[in-house]
Order: C-alpha cells, then sequence, then structure tokens
C-alpha cells in the first residue's frame, strides 16, 4: 500500500528536559532505523520544525507535563506543523493528563514503564495511518489541480476528463484495495462480503481482524455522502479501526471505540460530515458478541434456535460532542450467522418505502439462507424489486458463519 515510501526513513524528533530519556528513547529508535533529532533543552524551535519537518514528535515529560502541553499545541496551531503526529511519553497516566495531552492535538499517550516493542509498534501504525492519508491527499491535490485547468480551457475538456476519470479511478481502486480478503474453509467461521458504490468513490467501507487469540471484530462504516470528500474520512476511521490507532482504547469494547471515534471526528471540523458504523467483537473462547451501533441499520443474527435484529443503541458518530456510547452483549450458540448492512439495501430513492424496509429485508435474507451463493442471490432479488434502473446509494454487505469455539 505504501510502495512510494519503502525505502524512506522516516525521522522523528524527541523533546525532553531529562537528557537520560532521551538517550534511552534515541537508542530505542536507531536501534529500529529511524532517523532521530533530540533535544534536551526544551522548547526547540518552530523553525527547526519547519527546516526539517519529522514524521512524528515524541515528547517525554515526567515533571513538565504542561510545558509539553504547550508546546504540542503551539504545533498544532501552525498549518504547516499540525498534521504531524505527537505523541506523548510520561509518568503520568492519570485521566486528566490524558484528556488533556489529547485536547492539546497529541494523537497518542505512553505511559511510564513502556515496552519498547509497543512503542515501535504504535510509531509504525500511526507512520501507515499518516502516509496513507498523505496518498490521498495527494490523489486530491491532483484533481483539484485538473479541475481548474479545466474551467482555463475548455477546449482540453476531453483530454483532461479522461486524467481526471483516471484519477478517480486510481484513487477507487486504492479504496478498494483497502477492503479485506474474503475469508473460507477456516475452522472457525466464512466470511463473505459485497461492495458495490453508487458511485466511482463512496463513504461507505468495512473490515474485520483478529484483535487477539480469542476476540474477532467485525465492523462497517457509512460516511455521509459520496466522492473524494467522504472516501478519505472513511479511509481514514478504517485505517485507524485496521491498526488500532486510536488512543487509550480496548478494541475488545466497542463502546470505547465509537466514544472515541465521536471524539476523533466531530463533523464540525471535518466537512460536516457524519457516519454510522456498526462494530461487534465475537468472544470464541466465551460464545459472547459484543455489538455497538452508530446510527446504523440493524444487524441480523441467524441461528438454528434464534434470529433477531441487533438493533443500534447510538446516535450517529459527530453529531455531538462528549457523547458516551454504550454496547450489548449476547451469548450464542455454536454456530450463527451474523449479516451487516449500509442503508443502501433500505434506500428510500431506490425502493418503494411504503412496503420495504428492514424487517422486508430481514425476511428476504432469511428465505436465501441456503442459497449456494447467498449474497449475489440477494442482489439478485433486490434488483427485482427497485423502482430505479440502478442503485442509488452505496451497497456494502457483510456475511460472516462462525462455527464455534475450537477449544
Amino acid at each position: 500500500m505504501l510502495d512510494s515510501f519503502a525505502k524512506y526513513k522516516p525521522l522523528i524528533f524527541i523533546a525532553d528536559n531529562s537528557e537520560i530519556s532521551v538517550s534511552n528513547l534515541r537508542t530505542i529508535l536507531l536501534d529500529n532505523f529511524f532517523r532521530v533529532v533530540t533535544f534536551s533543552n526544551f522548547p526547540f524551535s518552530m523553525d527547526s520544525l519547519e527546516r526539517s519537518f519529522p514524521d512524528i514528535i515524541i515528547i517525554d515529560y515526567s515533571t513538565a507535563f504542561s510545558e509539553g502541553l504547550s508546546i504540542c499545541k503551539q504545533i498544532k496551531a501552525q498549518p504547516k506543523l499540525n498534521n504531524i503526529p505527537i505523541i506523548f511519553v510520561t509518568s503520568h497516566n492519570d485521566e486528566d493528563s490524558i484528556i488533556n495531552a489529547l485536547d492539546a492535538g497529541a494523537i497518542d499517550f505512553i505511559s511510564k514503564p513502556f515496552s519498547s516493542r509497543v512503542l515501535i509498534a504504535k510509531i509504525k501504525s500511526h507512520l501507515v495511518l499518516k502516509f496513507s492519508n498523505q496518498l490521498i491527499q495527494l490523489k486530491v491535490k491532483d484533481i483539484k489541480e485538473i479541475n481548474q485547468r479545466l474551467e482555463k480551457s475548455k477546449e482540453d475538456t476531453e483530454r483532461f476528463y479522461r486524467i481526471l476519470k483516471n484519477e478517480i479511478d486510481s484513487a477507487s481502486e486504492y479504496v478498494h484495495s483497502l477492503l479485506p480478503s474474503k475469508v473460507s474453509n477456516d475452522k472457525r467461521l466464512d466470511f463473505d462480503w459485497y461492495f458495490e458504490p453508487s458511485h466511482n468513490l463512496g463513504g461507505d467501507s468495512f473490515g474485520y481482524h483478529w484483535v487477539d487469540e480469542d476476540n474477532f471484530a467485525i465492523y462497517l462504516l457509512d460516511v455521509s455522502g459520496h466522492g473524494v470528500a467522504s472516501a478519505l474520512e472513511s479511509v481514514s476511521v478504517l485505517n485507524m479501526l485496521r491498526f488500532g490507532t486510536l488512543p487509550n482504547v480496548d478494541f475488545t469494547e466497542p463502546a470505547q471505540v465509537l466514544t472515541e471515534l465521536n471524539r476523533a471526528f466531530p463533523l464540525q471540523y471535518h466537512n460536516f460530515l457524519f457516519f454510522t458504523i456498526f462494530y461487534a467483537v465475537y468472544n470464541f473462547r466465551t460464545k459472547t458478541l459484543k455489538y455497538s451501533g452508530a446510527g446504523h441499520p440493524p444487524s441480523f443474527i441467524f441461528s438454528k434456535d434464534n434470529s433477531r435484529f441487533l438493533e443500534s443503541q447510538n446516535i450517529l458518530i459527530g453529531a455531538k460532542d462528549n457523547a458516551k456510547y454504550i454496547s450489548s452483549s449476547i451469548l450464542l450458540p455454536d454456530s450463527f450467522k451474523l449479516f451487516v448492512y449500509s442503508d443502501g439495501l433500505i434506500d428510500p430513492h431506490t425502493y418503494n418505502p411504503f412496503s420495504w424496509d428492514e424487517s422486508k429485508l430481514f425476511s428476504l435474507v432469511q428465505s436465501h439462507l441456503s442459497a449456494p451463493n447467498l449474497l449475489f442471490s440477494l442482489i439478485d432479488s433486490l434488483k427485482t424489486i427497485r423502482i430505479t434502473d440502478s442503485f442509488n446509494d452505496d451497497i456494502a454487505i457483510l456475511n460472516i458463519d462462525f462455527y464455534g469455539s475450537t477449544f
């Protein structure tokens, strides 16, 4: 995904009043092939940042924590510097200190004592997220420049249209490349999905991964609108979930995940975009599914003895500052099916809203459970009942068959 940066050695700034702390961090980072610039006499100047422009800044403060907050705020106030990730490494691990660090603009907070492996893993995750966003921003910049040329020269419209289409297609391919591979013939689960954006770039995305050896996470989100802005926010959220870069979150707890996403994506700072999401974690040892929905359509559980809706319990992400999100948990049998989808399957502009809703969709899915290919069979049926020639909204469907514990 990041071939353009494959040979690049990231530059990391370390700031601390303690020469011992600076030396320890410097040794860890050099051993992992990073370039390092250290500052033991705090604070460093904004000029030094603009000249070198580091990839990450690590502020290690135990005795002068407020001083670290101050420089963090100064950096985030500079338009040229505010996209540099800042990580605090400190012995201050109380809730107020963590909140103050995040409010100041820090992207992560690592409490002492810490494992060098954890530090390096977090740095690499933040670098992947940063570089992913940079790649998309480059695509956005290219598209904007092409649009400006189109306005200046009508005679080049056709040629630039082809270039623009290629760029959008390239961005679309990048979004598709982030979608997970399909899982089949696994001892514990089969995972299938269907994805059809209504435009080249849409706001739907989804993923799944093992959080640890017992817990499997599943998530599907739907950003409002279509096009580059929606796709950019969708990819940003997806990468945060994939690489676990939300600070101080237990990714086996859906309510924590949604609460921090709402904190990270207030709509007034993200082009007034909001998104819905379903996030769930299944524990194969306890056979328990924890789930939380934020303004998302209900997901479906199908099992031999009990089929049911999993209703969203929360408001959508970005609508309300400091909103608190809750989750629910259910005990499930050894074998069951989880069906998650975006609202393109119940879109009132695609289907007759007086005869089509979540309950009718539930029944339709249930009637196709024995089909050799459930998702394609379902899509074929949906095409016969829609009132338009094509789907007016993005469609994303996850179909997961769980086979229970192998312990």
